[in-house]
Protein backbone atom coordinates (compact mmCIF):
# COMPACT_ATOMS: atom_id res chain seq x y z
CA UNK A 1 0.00 0.00 0.00
CA UNK A 2 1.12 3.75 -0.75
CA UNK A 3 1.06 5.87 2.13
CA UNK A 4 0.55 9.65 1.69
CA UNK A 5 3.59 10.56 3.25
CA UNK A 6 5.98 8.94 0.85
CA UNK A 7 4.44 11.22 -1.65
CA UNK A 8 5.74 14.45 -2.84
CA UNK A 9 4.28 17.67 -1.81
CA UNK A 10 3.12 18.61 -5.54
CA UNK A 11 2.17 15.02 -6.15
CA UNK A 12 -0.18 15.07 -2.83
CA UNK A 13 -2.07 18.00 -4.81
CA UNK A 14 -2.38 16.64 -7.95
CA UNK A 15 -3.92 13.59 -6.16
CA UNK A 16 -6.48 15.87 -3.83
CA UNK A 17 -7.48 18.48 -6.73
CA UNK A 18 -7.75 15.40 -9.26
CA UNK A 19 -9.58 13.40 -7.01
CA UNK A 20 -12.01 16.43 -5.51
CA UNK A 21 -12.93 17.34 -9.53
CA UNK A 22 -12.87 13.94 -11.18
CA UNK A 23 -10.00 14.48 -13.50
CA UNK A 24 -8.24 11.97 -15.82
CA UNK A 25 -4.75 11.95 -17.07
CA UNK A 26 -2.95 11.18 -13.59
CA UNK A 27 -0.04 9.10 -15.30
CA UNK A 28 0.41 12.31 -17.55
CA UNK A 29 0.57 14.71 -14.67
CA UNK A 30 2.39 12.73 -11.88
CA UNK A 31 5.01 11.99 -14.42
CA UNK A 32 5.52 15.21 -16.00
CA UNK A 33 5.00 17.21 -12.19
CA UNK A 34 8.78 16.42 -11.16
CA UNK A 35 10.69 17.57 -14.62
CA UNK A 36 8.38 20.38 -14.72
CA UNK A 37 9.61 21.80 -10.66
CA UNK A 38 13.52 20.77 -12.40
CA UNK A 39 12.75 23.52 -14.62
CA UNK A 40 11.25 26.30 -12.65
CA UNK A 41 14.48 25.34 -10.67
CA UNK A 42 16.96 26.12 -12.76
CA UNK A 43 14.90 28.87 -14.91
CA UNK A 44 15.67 32.77 -14.60
CA UNK A 45 12.53 34.20 -13.31
CA UNK A 46 11.24 35.82 -16.58
CA UNK A 47 12.02 32.64 -18.98
CA UNK A 48 9.13 31.27 -20.88
CA UNK A 49 8.46 27.95 -20.66
CA UNK A 50 5.92 25.87 -22.38
CA UNK A 51 4.20 23.12 -21.53
CA UNK A 52 3.62 21.24 -25.17
CA UNK A 53 1.69 18.10 -23.46
CA UNK A 54 -0.98 20.48 -22.60
CA UNK A 55 -2.83 17.46 -21.15
CA UNK A 56 -0.41 17.49 -17.79
CA UNK A 57 -1.82 21.26 -16.70
CA UNK A 58 -2.25 20.27 -13.48
CA UNK A 59 0.90 19.38 -13.23
CA UNK A 60 2.03 23.34 -14.06
CA UNK A 61 -0.47 24.40 -11.95
CA UNK A 62 0.90 22.69 -8.48
CA UNK A 63 4.20 23.86 -9.69
CA UNK A 64 3.18 27.75 -10.23
CA UNK A 65 1.70 27.20 -7.36
CA UNK A 66 4.76 26.35 -5.45
CA UNK A 67 6.91 28.99 -6.87
CA UNK A 68 4.47 31.64 -7.11
CA UNK A 69 1.98 31.58 -4.48
CA UNK A 70 -1.07 31.04 -7.29
CA UNK A 71 -3.64 28.76 -6.12
CA UNK A 72 -3.48 25.84 -8.53
CA UNK A 73 -7.30 24.61 -7.60
CA UNK A 74 -8.08 28.49 -9.18
CA UNK A 75 -5.92 27.75 -11.76
CA UNK A 76 -7.50 24.81 -12.81
CA UNK A 77 -11.20 26.61 -12.35
CA UNK A 78 -10.18 29.18 -14.05
CA UNK A 79 -7.93 27.90 -17.34
CA UNK A 80 -9.49 24.20 -17.18
CA UNK A 81 -7.25 20.71 -17.78
CA UNK A 82 -5.32 22.74 -20.81
CA UNK A 83 -3.47 25.98 -19.79
CA UNK A 84 -4.25 29.23 -21.29
CA UNK A 85 -1.89 31.83 -22.36
CA UNK A 86 -2.02 34.26 -19.33
CA UNK A 87 1.09 36.41 -18.74
CA UNK A 88 -0.66 37.13 -15.20
CA UNK A 89 -0.88 33.65 -13.95
CA UNK A 90 2.44 33.12 -15.73
CA UNK A 91 1.25 30.51 -18.53
CA UNK A 92 3.23 31.46 -21.56
CA UNK A 93 1.19 29.43 -24.17
CA UNK A 94 -2.07 28.00 -24.55
CA UNK A 95 -1.75 24.24 -25.25
CA UNK A 96 -4.00 21.42 -25.76
CA UNK A 97 -3.29 20.28 -29.26
CA UNK A 98 -0.39 17.80 -29.17
CA UNK A 99 2.82 19.00 -30.83
CA UNK A 100 1.83 23.07 -31.08
CA UNK A 101 4.04 23.77 -28.15
CA UNK A 102 7.24 23.25 -29.65
CA UNK A 103 6.65 25.14 -32.86
CA UNK A 104 5.81 27.84 -30.69
CA UNK A 105 8.52 27.31 -28.32
CA UNK A 106 10.96 27.81 -31.42
CA UNK A 107 8.98 31.13 -32.46
CA UNK A 108 10.25 32.53 -28.99
CA UNK A 109 13.42 31.09 -29.09
CA UNK A 110 13.91 32.65 -32.69
CA UNK A 111 12.98 35.81 -32.08
CA UNK A 112 14.93 36.93 -29.28
CA UNK A 113 18.09 34.62 -29.48
CA UNK A 114 19.27 35.90 -25.77
CA UNK A 115 16.17 34.64 -24.20
CA UNK A 116 16.33 31.22 -22.79
CA UNK A 117 13.06 28.94 -23.94
CA UNK A 118 11.74 25.75 -21.72
CA UNK A 119 9.80 23.44 -23.23
CA UNK A 120 8.49 20.11 -22.06
CA UNK A 121 7.00 17.55 -24.90
CA UNK A 122 5.34 13.92 -23.93
CA UNK A 123 6.68 10.53 -25.43
CA UNK A 124 3.48 9.83 -26.76
CA UNK A 125 3.11 13.30 -28.67
CA UNK A 126 6.30 12.56 -30.26
CA UNK A 127 3.73 10.87 -32.54
CA UNK A 128 2.93 14.31 -33.87
CA UNK A 129 4.79 14.72 -37.26
CA UNK A 130 5.10 18.13 -35.90
CA UNK A 131 7.73 17.28 -33.22
CA UNK A 132 10.35 15.52 -35.32
CA UNK A 133 9.74 18.70 -37.79
CA UNK A 134 10.58 20.83 -35.19
CA UNK A 135 13.71 19.36 -34.10
CA UNK A 136 15.41 19.41 -37.46
CA UNK A 137 14.05 23.43 -37.64
CA UNK A 138 16.47 23.46 -34.53
CA UNK A 139 19.38 21.32 -35.77
CA UNK A 140 18.96 23.98 -38.93
CA UNK A 141 18.43 27.37 -37.86
CA UNK A 142 21.04 26.71 -35.22
CA UNK A 143 19.01 26.75 -32.26
CA UNK A 144 20.83 27.02 -28.56
CA UNK A 145 18.67 28.68 -26.33
CA UNK A 146 15.61 26.42 -26.11
CA UNK A 147 15.72 23.74 -23.61
CA UNK A 148 13.90 20.86 -24.39
CA UNK A 149 12.72 18.13 -21.90
CA UNK A 150 11.31 14.98 -22.58
CA UNK A 151 8.62 12.92 -20.33
CA UNK A 152 9.33 9.26 -21.16
CA UNK A 153 6.62 7.30 -19.30
CA UNK A 154 5.54 4.70 -21.89
CA UNK A 155 2.79 5.26 -23.08
CA UNK A 156 0.71 7.38 -25.39
CA UNK A 157 -3.20 7.83 -25.26
CA UNK A 158 -3.70 4.26 -27.01
CA UNK A 159 -0.84 2.26 -26.73
CA UNK A 160 2.63 1.02 -25.09
CA UNK A 161 5.86 2.98 -26.68
CA UNK A 162 9.10 1.64 -27.65
CA UNK A 163 11.15 3.90 -25.77
CA UNK A 164 14.46 3.03 -27.24
CA UNK A 165 13.85 3.92 -30.54
CA UNK A 166 12.08 7.20 -29.28
CA UNK A 167 15.42 8.04 -27.35
CA UNK A 168 17.74 6.99 -30.13
CA UNK A 169 15.92 8.86 -32.43
CA UNK A 170 15.75 12.21 -30.62
CA UNK A 171 19.09 12.04 -29.24
CA UNK A 172 20.03 11.78 -33.12
CA UNK A 173 17.95 14.71 -34.14
CA UNK A 174 18.82 16.72 -31.03
CA UNK A 175 22.34 15.44 -29.03
CA UNK A 176 21.36 18.16 -25.93
CA UNK A 177 17.99 17.27 -25.46
CA UNK A 178 17.00 16.36 -21.87
CA UNK A 179 15.23 13.25 -21.91
CA UNK A 180 13.81 11.99 -18.48
CA UNK A 181 12.29 8.28 -18.08
CA UNK A 182 9.42 8.25 -15.45
CA UNK A 183 7.58 5.13 -16.34
CA UNK A 184 9.46 3.94 -13.17
CA UNK A 185 6.82 6.57 -11.34
CA UNK A 186 3.43 4.96 -12.27
CA UNK A 187 4.88 1.96 -10.31
CA UNK A 188 4.19 4.45 -6.99
CA UNK A 189 0.36 3.98 -7.96
CA UNK A 190 -0.78 0.34 -8.78
CA UNK A 191 -4.13 1.60 -10.24
CA UNK A 192 -1.81 3.55 -13.25
CA UNK A 193 -0.24 0.95 -14.52
CA UNK A 194 -0.56 0.52 -18.11
CA UNK A 195 -3.27 2.16 -20.49
CA UNK A 196 -5.85 2.82 -18.18
CA UNK A 197 -3.51 5.30 -16.02
CA UNK A 198 -4.14 7.76 -19.21
CA UNK A 199 -7.86 7.61 -18.44
CA UNK A 200 -8.52 6.82 -14.92
CA UNK A 201 -10.45 8.86 -12.39
CA UNK A 202 -9.70 8.43 -8.99
CA UNK A 203 -11.97 6.91 -6.92
CA UNK A 204 -12.68 7.50 -3.18
CA UNK A 205 -11.05 4.09 -1.68
CA UNK A 206 -7.65 4.66 -3.47
CA UNK A 207 -8.06 8.50 -2.37
CA UNK A 208 -8.92 6.76 0.57
CA UNK A 209 -5.77 4.15 0.44
CA UNK A 210 -3.34 6.95 -0.83
CA UNK A 211 -4.31 9.27 2.68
Amino acid sequence: MIHYMHLSDLEKRILEISYKNKLSHLSSNLTAVGIIDEIYCIRKYNDPFVLSSGHAGLALYVVLEKYYGLDAEQLYLKHGVHPNRDLNDKIYYSTGSLGCGLPAAIGMALSNRNRTIYCLISDGESFEGSIYESLNIIHQQNIKNLNLFVNLNGYSALEKLNLLRINDIMKMLMPKIEIRPTYHIQNKFPFLNGIKGHYYILEKEEYQKLC
